[in-house]
């Protein structure tokens, strides 16, 4: 229900930035929607400048630029035929997906001070905005407005190790917050740690929308030409063992993030609603794989996310899954390699009726929440 009117309450919100991932477009979605019940207008800032080409593990300089545009050698068809060109398609999908249904701006650094001052709020959050280990974090503490503008909603920590040369930053981008929210109880613990304050613990902003309100953004992917299916999303290594899992059980893989599989790899975000929504098991190391699957009711198996190798914080990320699971009692959906990434019958649905009065209670103290901090209960 949209309580807005004639209020007058403009809100700026924060996020990570970009389109590389599917769990935070959704999530940021969500929060604008929730926030929109309340707000004449939402408007996520992102400072990052727009480039065409995809977010990869180096930096486009002026040389591959006009390697590019002259097609020199080649580069331009192998880029495209390659990695990045797959990445291109990607996360053009998701761009579009984004241009369709979030209101965002692109700002720099130096005239986001000016910018703030339109705005009576600024929320932070969902997705990791607080993990130290990503280095643009230092704006998520939304520095540049008035301490009574500076609002949090289930932000994400993440990590447990705050590096010793970030802690001062980190303790007084806490203390300077007028309401902090987050997403997990071990952020929330690590805060009272820190600085002696308690924060309030909220459902991620993807659960506060219906399973039917994410259906009416969701589109059949280009792929399903009809069948059963076992999907996987899995940000870290998908285990090999999930192929065997499947033909056991008579379902055809449909892998996401598949390099091999050209239209599985650029499924849209609208695709990966529908994809989870029509799966008969989702395996998965992802938050958001797991979420999507408990609201669409889709049989699911959370496995341990395994790292890259690359000496990341991916591995220390589970806490965020043990709240969510815990929740609605889902513990027993959860694997690891040491069980050989199996669980006793995984097509039997969990008990789903645990999960309505759940998201009713928690879904209810979000709105008290927003409600309160942006000065409506009054």
């Amino acid at each position: 229900m949209r309580e807005s009117a004639n209020r007058g309450i403009r809100i700026a919100k924060f996020t990570l930035d970009g389109y590389f991932n599917y769990g935070n477009v959704l999530q940021n979605y969500a929060l604008q929607q929730m926030l929109l019940r309340y707000a004449d207008s939402v408007d996520t800032l992102w400072t990052q400048p727009y480039n065409f080409m995809p977010e990869v593990w180096w930096n486009w300089r002026w040389k591959e630029y006009i390697k590019w545009l002259i097609n020199w050698k080649n580069f331009r068809t192998k880029i495209a035929n390659g990695h990045i060109g797959r990445e291109m398609a990607r996360q053009a999908k998701i761009r579009d997906f984004s241009d369709r249904y979030i209101s965002y701006h692109r700002v720099t650094l130096d005239a986001l001070s000016d910018r703030i001052k339109q705005y009576d709020y600024c929320v932070v959050g969902s997705d990791q905005v607080w993990n130290p280990h990503f280095g643009n974090y230092h704006q998520f503490f939304l520095g540049v407005a008035p301490e009574e503008k500076r609002l949090s909603y289930a932000a994400s920590i993440s990590t447990m190790d705050i590096p010793a040369e970030e802690h001062d930053f980190f303790v007084q981008g806490l203390k300077g917050m007028k309401a902090l929210s987050v997403r997990e109880q071990a952020g929330a613990d690590l805060i009272e740690q820190l600085t002696g304050r308690k924060a309030e613990i909220h459902l991620d902003p993807t659960l506060l929308l219906t399973a039917n309100e994410w259906r009416s953004v969701s589109r059949r992917p280009t792929w399903y030409h009809g069948g059963e299916y076992l999907l996987t999303y899995f940000l870290g290594r998908r285990p090999a063992q999930i192929d065997a899992i499947a033909e056991e059980l008579g379902l055809t893989v449909v892998n996401l993030l598949d390099e091999a599989v050209y239209e599985h790899y650029v499924t849209g975000v609208d695709e990966f609603l529908w994809a989870i929504n029509h799966a008969s098991l989702v395996y998965t190391d992802s938050f958001h794989g797991s979420v999507f699957s408990i609201l669409f009711q889709t049989p699911f198996v959370v496995c341990d996310r395994v790292g890259t190798g690359k000496g990341d914080a991916s591995e220390k990320m589970g806490s965020r899954l043990d709240t969510l699971l815990g929740y609605f009692g889902f513990e027993d959906r959860r694997t690891n390699q040491s069980k050989g990434y199996r669980i006793d019958n995984p097509m039997q649905s969990p008990a789903w009726e645990r999960c309505e009065p759940v998201l009713a209670k928690e879904r209810a103290r979000s709105a008290e929440y927003l409600r309160r901090i942006l000065g409506l209960d009054a």
